[in-house]
């Protein structure tokens, strides 16, 4: 049996999809804390949460004269809330993982274009290309082990040695062009 809250809320709905007047707004209101924590559950990143309950809301308003009176209101909002904000995870896994495939593709190019330093620029293309690809990764573009261990599908060991091995390498180089 629903409570009072989801019997409120599926009246709101119904009085949003007859279009009176106000009702949206105090269906915002009721809901918004709640539909918050939904988004929040999902995203943990309160800069797009708001996005999220934006457009929820505004999905939430068209899709108000297909509520059926039957169901659960909480239920029908928090199922909207949660698809969008997965929508919004999962376009910014896309939009990371494009970011991984330019930085993995380019390092060369950000090696000869981007560093002045002769030396560490010698010392980079010393480095084979998994190694230099790593080392611009990790320092340049700001990735996380982890992100550039999915990237480029190596074990997070292999990656950690690969890693340590052209920092030493880089050291060296360094040292001997500077000597």
């Amino acid at each position: 049996m629903r409570d009072k809250f989801d019997k409120k809320t599926g009246k709101l709905i119904e009085a949003v999809a007859a279009g009176k007047e106000g009702a949206f707004d105090e269906l915002f209101n009721t809901t918004k804390e709640q539909m918050y924590f939904v988004a929040y559950r999902y995203l943990r990143d309160k800069s797009k949460i708001q996005d999220v309950l934006n457009d929820s809301y505004f999905k939430i308003y068209r899709a108000s004269t297909s509520f059926n009176t039957k169901q659960s209101a909480r239920n029908w909002m928090y199922t909207i809330v949660k698809n969008t904000a997965l929508t919004y995870t999962r376009r910014d896994i896309l939009r990371n993982e494009e970011e991984l495939t330019e930085i993995h593709s380019c390092a060369d190019d950000f090696v000869d274009n981007c560093i002045d330093d002769i030396s560490v620029k010698a010392a980079l293309d010393a480095l084979d290309s998994d190694s230099r690809t790593i080392i611009v990764m990790k320092f340049w573009g700001g990735y996380t082990f982890e992100e550039i261990s999915n990237d480029m599908q190596l074990p997070l060991t292999t990656l950690y040695g690969r890693y340590k091995a052209a920092l030493k390498n880089i050291s060296a180089a360094i040292k001997e062009a500077n000597v």
